[in-house]
């Protein structure tokens, strides 16, 4: 846990998926959204009060950027900007879709365990 809080990976929009920026894909500044479930799981695992209240953080985030995007957009992103709260990601082979499987199912995921997203 404190690996990750001194990593730097975790932004205003999201936990980015790498710091190496290379326009690719998944790399910097993009927030993978089965990544934010992943590590929301892990950091529960931990099962300490700290890594409780930043699970709790990756999964408002998310929802909350998610939504906001949504509100403003009416799409759902592949991927989020991890740098700018409420904007889809960017870079890659393919203009990033919308309306993905995966940003839907975490979304879903975080709602059915009790989270709801947060006003900024």
């Amino acid at each position: 846990m404190h690996a990750l809080v001194e990593s730097t990976l975790i932004r205003e929009g999201g936990v980015l998926t790498t710091l190496a920026e290379t326009g690719e894909q998944w790399d910097f500044p993009n927030a993978w959204p089965p990544l934010q479930q992943m590590i929301h799981e892990g950091l529960l695992n931990i099962g300490s009060t700290d890594s409780k209240a930043l699970a709790d953080q990756v999964a408002y985030t998310y929802l909350s950027s998610a939504f906001v995007a949504y509100n403003q957009t009416g799409y759902m992103y592949e991927k989020y900007n991890a740098l700018q709260f409420g904007v889809g990601g960017g870079g890659g082979e393919y203009v990033p879709q919308t309306g993905f499987g995966w940003s839907n199912g975490v979304a879903l995921s975080f709602l059915k365990t009790g989270y709801t997203p947060r006003a900024r």
